[in-house]
C-alpha cells in the first residue's frame, strides 16, 4: 500500500494543481487536513498553494527516485529533483526573479501515514542552500 501511496503522491506533485478538476480534493485524498510539515500544521488549501508556487517558479521538471522505504505507518522517499527556474520563486532569503537556470536538489521526505492511508505528517529534508547557490542568491 505504501509504494502505491508513493506513486500517487509523486504523480500529484508532477503537474500544476490547476490542471486537476478539483485540486483541493486531489490533495485531501492523500493528506490529512491539516498535515504537519516539519512540525507546522499546513492546511490542504495551503498544500495546493505550495504546489502551485512550485510550478509557477519552475518548469521542465525532472525527478529521479533514488529510494523508497516503508514500514508500519512510515514512508520515506529520497529523490533528486531538477527544474528550470522560470518564474518568481519565494525563498527564505526573499523572492527571486527568474534566472533561467537549471536548479537541482536532493530531497528526502519522511512521511507519517495514518490508518486511513493518508499522510498526516511530513519531515522534509532538502538541500536548500545548494538550490539558492545554484540560483545565484547566495555565494557558493
Amino acid at each position: 500500500m505504501t509504494t502505491d501511496l508513493a506513486g500517487r503522491l509523486l504523480s500529484l506533485w508532477d503537474s500544476p494543481p490547476e490542471t486537476r478538476d478539483d485540486p483541493k480534493a486531489a490533495f485531501a485524498a492523500l493528506y490529512t487536513d491539516p498535515v504537519l510539515v516539519n512540525g507546522t500544521p499546513i492546511t490542504v488549501r495551503d498544500m495546493v498553494a505550495r504546489a502551485a508556487g512550485l510550478h509557477a517558479a519552475f518548469t521542465q521538471h525532472d525527478r529521479e527516485v533514488l529510494e523508497i522505504v516503508s514500514g508500519p505507518g512510515k514512508l520515506v522517499i529520497a529523490f533528486r529533483h531538477a527544474a528550470r527556474h522560470t518564474g518568481p520563486w519565494s525563498t527564505p532569503v526573499g523572492d527571486l526573479a527568474p534566472t533561467g537556470r537549471r536548479i537541482e536538489a536532493l530531497v528526502i521526505d519522511v512521511l507519517t501515514v495514518d490508518p486511513d492511508g493518508r499522510i498526516s505528517a511530513v519531515v522534509v529534508v532538502a538541500d536548500e542552500l545548494s538550490r539558492l547557490q545554484q540560483a545565484g542568491a547566495v555565494p557558493a
